[in-house]
């Protein structure tokens, strides 16, 4: 169950990477009110986005270029895309490889097992005990 959690996890946070920046670049012709609800939606999102300080203190002094700028600076990147793709390709290689972990075990492991335990599965790694319960094999 943890292998599976863990994988789970590993597979999430390499698709959250993958996601593209905050605020996505957004058309230079919005009237001022819409840039200004766009910038001040995204600023509130993730404030540490560069620009947003200067937004906060001086908006009622922006002009068409500070927009401009403030798109420019925040927009999606190929640097973006391409540590997405690295994430995913990590995250895939974590879980792949715990997936992998069952054929990784000693043949000596599963034999010593097989001999102790009649009821050993080598797929899990467990046997069935006098008390009804599946137990890991410790040998």
């Amino acid at each position: 169950m943890k292998k599976l959690f863990a994988a789970v996890i590993a597979t999430a946070l390499a698709g959250a990477m993958a996601l593209p920046a905050p605020a996505s670049a957004a058309s230079f012709n919005m009237n001022s009110g819409s840039q200004e609800r766009y910038v001040q939606q995204q600023c509130n999102m993730h404030p540490n986005l560069r620009g947003c300080d200067d937004w906060h203190q001086n908006r009622h002094h922006w002009s068409k270029n500070n927009y401009q700028d403030w798109y420019r600076w925040n927009r999606p990147t190929v640097g973006n895309f391409a540590s997405g793709l690295f994430g995913f390709v990590i995250g895939a290689a974590v879980a792949n490889g715990l997936n992998n972990s069952n054929e990784n075990m000693s043949s000596s492991h599963v034999a010593r097992c097989e001999d102790a335990y009649r009821s050993y599965n080598s797929r899990t790694d467990q046997f069935l005990g006098y008390d009804g319960k599946y137990h890991y094999c410790n040998l």
